[in-house]
């Protein structure tokens, strides 16, 4: 049985007299799944649909998004990405429970726009 818990996350940590419990190891991946942030990123290429959704798998806290290298990438015509969180839509990114919507043409902005080149980080 372990003699101590770490600080942070309260796993098991042991002496070199103290006996090893299955059920301590298995606490300590449980804590530490229950701890790690899910992340994704990846690229897609606009197919020109009103509206989009990009399944992740998993419900973000943020989906940043991004055209032509930058975050948010504003020309003459419209923006091309941004910041989108939980229950806070950003322009033509709206977060799911899967992943994220992203929507052709949102007043200027555009996120799905065909054969244009758009890369995302996803953070759970």
């Amino acid at each position: 049985m372990s003699s101590n818990l770490t600080l942070n996350f309260g796993l098991h940590t042991w002496e070199p007299e103290d006996d090893f419990l299955r059920t301590e190891f298995n606490e300590n991946f449980e804590a530490i799944d229950g701890h790690m942030a899910r992340m994704a990123a990846g690229v897609y290429v606009g197919d020109g649909a009103a509206s989009r959704d990009i399944d992740l798998g998993f419900h973000p806290q943020a989906v940043l998004m991004a055209s032509g290298g930058q975050y948010l990438a504003i020309s003459g015509s419209g923006s091309y990405g941004g910041l989108a969180l939980r229950d806070h839509p950003s322009g033509g990114v709206t977060v799911t429970e899967t992943g994220f919507t992203v929507i052709q043409r949102y007043q200027g902005t555009y996120c799905n726009q065909e054969g244009s080149s758009y890369h995302f980080w996803a953070f759970g």
